[in-house]
Order: structure tokens, then sequence, then C-alpha cells
């Protein structure tokens, strides 16, 4: 009896430890086309390595599209460099805390706007930080690169555009998931976003 409930106690030890593992911090820059991140192509959009970056061109309207690091992670620190082509009718950024198609998505647009949403069970975007995107200066509207950087931290959800901070809200709604990069199309398509080194980090 008792070598069945030394083995029983150890069964649960493990499954708590899986259960509490997170994966560990890594950069990418997408020069390896093998690092992970898959690539795909749709009659509406394409994603993948190119030119040692990484691509996500959207040409249909109202439309999300993005790749996961295949990482768990519960605290997480997302920061990437993104720049972004054609229409600025769009939205791209980073996420957090993936599964199964629900997310905390931090985006800012070409056309300088942002926000921090929540994509729900639905599929919709649920903006956190207002009514819909807000106005900043942080975001550069010149073509050059913007930096964004989500800070997934217990429930304090942070957005930083440039080195700045741009946003802040609480939500305890999702706890841990998966990490990566997106982009959207609004009111029409032909947008294209490109993303550079990635950095996947403890908060």
């Amino acid at each position: 009896m008792r070598t069945r409930w030394s083995l029983l106690l150890l069964l649960v030890i493990s499954i708590l430890a899986g259960c509490a593992r997170t994966a560990a911090p890594f950069t990418d820059d997408f020069s390896d086309p093998a690092s992970g991140w898959g690539a795909a192509s749709h009659e509406t959009y394409v994603r993948g390595y190119q030119q040692g970056r990484y691509l996500i061109q959207i040409d249909a309207a109202q439309w999300l599209v993005w790749a996961a690091s295949g990482r768990a992670y519960q605290d997480v620190e997302v920061d990437v460099k993104v720049r972004s082509e054609g229409a600025a009718d769009n939205h791209y950024g980073v996420f957090c805390r993936y599964t199964e198609g629900e997310f905390y998505y931090f985006a800012i647009s070409t056309d300088g706007y942002y926000a921090i949403f929540r994509r729900d069970a639905d599929g919709e975007l649920q903006p956190l930080t207002g009514d819909a995107m807000l106005r900043s200066s942080l975001v550069r509207l010149d073509g050059s690169e913007n930096r964004i950087r989500a800070v997934c931290d217990d429930n304090q959800l942070s957005l930083y555009i440039n080195g700045e901070r741009a946003a802040q809200v609480e939500d305890d709604t999702l706890e841990r998931g998966d990490v990566g990069m997106a982009a959207g199309t609004l009111r029409q398509g032909g947008t294209i976003v490109w993303f550079d080194d990635l950095e996947v980090d403890k908060p």
C-alpha cells in the first residue's frame, strides 16, 4: 500500500511540474528558415521566411494572420522590430498566452495607432485599452522600423513602442500559452509586414 501511495505522489508531482514548466528565453533573427515558425500560402495571405526576415502579407480585408513559436510561457516579454508596406489600414504586432485561438495581442498600425487586444474564443479582437485603437506619436510614420515590446506579467499587460510605454492594462482571463507575431487588415487588404530580431525573455 505504501508503495502505491508513493507512486501516486510521484505521479502528481510530475504532472504539477509539467504544468508549471515554462519554455526558455530565445532570440530569432529569421535568417534560418528551419527555426520553427513555418510558412503558409493561401489565396488571401502568405507568411514565411523571406530576405532574412519573417513576412506576413495579407491581400483580403478583415483578415488576421499569425505565426506561433511552439513554446509555452506564463510571464513573458516579447520584443520585435517591425516594418510595414502597402495599405495602412492595418494592425500588426506580437502576442502572448496563445491557447486554442485565444491570446493577448499588442498591436500598432501603419497610420499611427495602437491597442492591446484580447482575442476571444469567437475570434473577435476585444480592445482592452479603449473602445478602439488609439493614436500615438510614438509610432514612426516615415516607413522606418518600429520596435514593439509586450510584457505579460501576472495580470498586468504592457505595450512599449520604440522604448516608451504606450499602454498598461490589467486582465486575468488568460494565464499561459504560446507567443508569436500577427498582422491583420481592416476595411481593405494589401498590407505587408516584415518582422525581425525577435527576443523572448522573462519580464
